[in-house]
């Protein structure tokens, strides 16, 4: 980095295969002290680089905007971008001197793994979510860059992804979770064969039975019921008609716990019985 009165260090990784076969992978990381002006670009990002700030404030300036960004903020620069960052009110006798951590990552799963954590290209950033455990995480995956030893690719994995459970953690998102309906539908998807009720999935959504049902109508058209008999009496007919599984054993593999439940809902929804589909 091009900056002026850093104290700091920096470590580089080279991915292992398995790293990179992953989705997700260290690149850098490294933490800053800046007892004097700080100014660092204009410069174009490579990777995407997440900056912890742990003391002071700091100005990241791109696309004809600049964000402030102060203790327990995390902010993200985002591949092929020009920006600067420099510090708040540099010539200020009282200010804070400005500390930071920064780690630098890539991978296929980068972009997904950040809006899950509501880190995003228009909005990168969130706001007072450095925690203790979340200083000394960085702590740990500094320690574990540019190691050899046996499993150290295993062990920069480990700290990756805890890295961004901990950001996902906040209890700002925990609330307001916007794409609990989405996940509602994965996991109606992902379970339906292992006899779940709606009551699971709305325990899993974590909102009241009424909220779900309408929430789930407007957007998707269909009850959160009929739509897990739809997955089941659709795979039902793929069972009886593409395989040699017998009709109790296609009851069973849908989560029905017997063969007349499984029967009768068949009959409802393809207004035939099991045994005449299959004919």
């Amino acid at each position: 980095m091009k900056d002026i009165g850093v104290q700091g260090n920096g470590k580089y990784n080279i991915p292992s295969d398995i790293e990179r076969k992953s989705g997700l992978w260290i690149l850098r990381a490294g933490h800053n002290r800046m007892n004097v002006r700080y100014h660092e670009g204009p410069r174009i990002s490579e990777n995407f680089t997440l900056y912890y700030v742990e003391q002071g404030s700091v100005v990241l300036a791109y696309d004809q905007r600049e964000l402030i960004f102060s203790e327990g903020d995390v902010f993200c620069l985002f591949p092929h971008i020009r920006y600067r960052l420099y510090e708040t009110n540099p010539y200020q006798h009282e200010r804070a001197s400005l500390h930071m951590s920064w780690i630098t990552f890539d991978g296929e799963l980068a972009t997904a793994a950040l809006d899950q954590v509501g880190i995003h290209r228009d909005t990168p950033f969130v706001r007072r979510v450095m925690k203790p455990a979340l200083i000394s995480l960085l702590h740990h995956i500094y320690e574990a860059m540019n190691s050899n030893e046996p499993g150290s690719e295993f062990i920069r994995q480990k700290w990756i992804y805890q890295m961004f459970e901990l950001l996902a953690a906040d209890p700002s998102k925990s609330k307001h979770r916007a794409n609990w309906l989405q996940q509602s539908l994965h996991y109606m998807d992902a379970h339906y064969m292992e006899g779940i009720t709606v009551t699971d999935v709305v325990e899993q959504a974590g909102v009241h039975r009424t909220h779900l049902y309408c929430e789930f109508i407007r957007v998707y058209g269909i009850s959160p019921s009929h739509y897990l008999m739809k997955l089941r009496m659709e795979r039902a007919a793929t069972l009886l008609t593409e395989t040699e599984v017998s009709v109790t054993e296609a009851a069973y593999s849908l989560g029905y716990s017997n063969l007349h439940t499984f029967s009768r809902a068949f009959a409802k929804y393809h207004r035939t019985s099991p045994t005449a589909y299959r004919r």
